[in-house]
């Protein structure tokens, strides 16, 4: 049985970043014993995935979605991870014509002989 402080220390987390994810029911709110809370092993083990799903890039919301399913749910995970993907490639596409934009207001500048600014003049516009 671990108290919140302790929690923290053993998973690498801070004492706010639990509290958050008991907010947002990440996380479950242990029964006070006397003027404590006391965490067990499966709430390290939460924090564990968590952070894992953090890490592979989910967002809160799909890693409360995985950790609301059972072990047994393949279909179920696979299409959350799915979804996750596309949402990725969207964003890379997005990122691309970003870099593309960014990279010809450069080139631009570089080439121009102009005294203002040809990116701030684009951005003026």
């Amino acid at each position: 049985m671990f108290t919140i402080g302790k929690l923290a220390k053993l998973t690498h987390s801070s004492v706010e970043t639990i509290r958050y994810y008991q907010r947002i029911g990440l996380l479950r709110i242990p029964e006070a014993q006397g003027n404590y809370r006391y965490y067990s092993n499966q709430d390290v083990e939460t924090l564990s995935f968590i952070q894992k799903g953090k890490d592979a890039g989910l967002q809160l919301s799909e890693i409360q979605d995985l950790l609301q399913l059972q072990i047994s749910d393949r279909d179920q995970v696979r299409y959350v991870i799915e979804q996750r993907l596309e949402k990725i490639d969207l964003r890379i596409k997005e990122l691309k014509a970003l870099k593309k934009r960014l990279s010809s207001w450069v080139d631009e500048c570089k080439a121009t002989s102009e005294n203002c600014c040809p990116i701030l003049k684009e951005l003026k516009k």
